[in-house]
């Protein structure tokens, strides 16, 4: 290896601040020329037709007093515009604008827009990727949100994974994330820039495929908050995690994530804590007319109700699919969680909250996996504090893109 190899791979190695692991190479190039609706020499393009939340919603608010019922509809298109260059480079762009649309109050309606480019790149044993995620949107950040804020976010990474992703491999990853809440005010209450931050992110992985395509991996992450107007709650922390990947094609898909989170505030008057944490969704296909979905949440989130509160949630939902045919399907839906709130300076209990959804769906394939589902779901959360209480109905549609 010549002198300038060195230097590149050097400075490669060392810029790698950031986002979880590069993905091998070639597994992304197969999945762009698998899934592009139209290729044109080194182009791929995926355009794809977004409507959600189309339909009547009982409380667009959310909570229980100040229950308002609309019409609503988020229409866009989602384009995917890859280029594949010589083996070598792989450069992607997604580009979302979407419009909320609602039928009377006007005041509510939205422009949003989701972008992300991303670069792909291999050198023998070793694979890089660069993304930039930049988010302009009116929605609901979290589980504690019942209306919509507009936000803006910005995330940048790279990383290096060294190895065979076919067996056993490394990945070093940071990440810079920035969200800036534009809405000064909440529910006319509740002034949510002592949410503005900046993260840090620095991580090391061990990945190794277990069989087939199912990887198991071990994750180290070292992370620092920075609060752009409330630096009383800065603060750094750890994330130790096991986790497992089924394949894409397969009857598991999905992954799911087990750890622990530790917080450690610069604020002397601020307790630290240790938490479980998790995320995972898996879908499992059988006898070709059944596809049962199970997901959960585990984790904890700083609160617009007080700059001195945080929230763990508890969440899982379960869910299964009955395929009539290759183009008729029924389906059902559970969640159920709860939010509790804690103090950053005792650890006291403030407050909780319980909640609940269920749907049911038919769905109807109209071309290749695409189709249209009408849904109905109720969800309820009853809060220790009245004021937080949340309830609404939905009868609706939108259009799906994996039937």
């Amino acid at each position: 290896m010549n002198c300038k190899k060195i230097k590149w791979l050097i400075l490669l190695w060392l810029s790698a601040m950031a986002f979880i692991h590069a993905e091998d190479f070639f597994a992304v190039k197969e999945r762009i020329i698998r899934d592009a609706w139209i290729k044109k020499f080194s182009l791929y393009i995926s355009p794809t037709l977004a409507l959600t939340n189309l339909g009547y919603n009982s409380n667009i608010y959310s909570y229980q007093d100040i229950e308002e019922p609309d019409w609503t509809a988020d229409v866009g298109i989602n384009l995917g515009v890859a280029a594949i260059l010589k083996d070598r480079f792989i450069l992607t762009i997604d580009e979302y604008p979407y419009y909320s649309f609602y039928l009377k109050n006007k005041d509510e309606e939205a422009f949003n827009n989701k972008f992300q480019f991303a670069v792909y790149t291999h050198l023998g044993r070793f694979n890089l990727s660069y993304r930039l995620n930049q988010n302009n949107t009116r929605e609901r950040p979290n589980s504690e949100f019942g209306a919509r804020t507009r936000h803006k976010d910005r995330n940048q990474a790279v990383s290096i994974d060294y190895g065979r992703h076919d067996r056993f491999y490394i990945s070093l990853y940071a990440a810079q994330n920035q969200r800036e809440y534009t809405d000064e005010q909440y529910l006319r209450d509740y002034d949510l820039s002592h949410l503005d931050r900046e993260e840090t992110l620095l991580g090391v992985s061990l990945n190794k495929r277990i069989f087939s395509r199912t990887r198991m991996s071990l994750s180290f992450e070292y992370y620092d908050y920075r609060f752009l107007h409330t630096p009383e709650q800065d603060g750094t922390g750890g994330k130790l995690s096991l986790g497992i990947d089924f394949p894409e094609i397969s009857s598991i898909t999905g992954s799911m994530r087990f750890g622990w989170n530790s917080f450690l505030p610069k604020n002397p008057q601020y307790i630290d804590y240790l938490k479980p944490f998790g995320s995972g969704s898996l879908g499992i296909r059988l006898f070709r007319r059944f596809k049962f979905h199970f997901n959960y949440l585990v984790d904890n989130f700083f609160s617009f109700w007080s700059a001195n509160q945080y929230f763990d949630e508890r969440s899982a939902a379960a869910g299964v699919e009955f395929y009539f045919s290759g183009r008729i399907k029924i389906g059902y839906d559970y969640r159920a969680g709860n939010l509790i709130f804690k103090s950053l300076v005792d650890g006291s209990k403030s407050r909780t909250d319980d909640f609940y959804s269920s749907s049911v769906s038919i769905g109807v394939r109209i071309f290749r996996k695409m189709g249209i589902a009408l849904t109905y779901s109720i969800y309820r959360m009853n809060s220790t504090r009245l004021d937080f209480t949340r309830r609404y109905n939905l009868i609706g549609g939108n259009i799906i893109h994996e039937f």
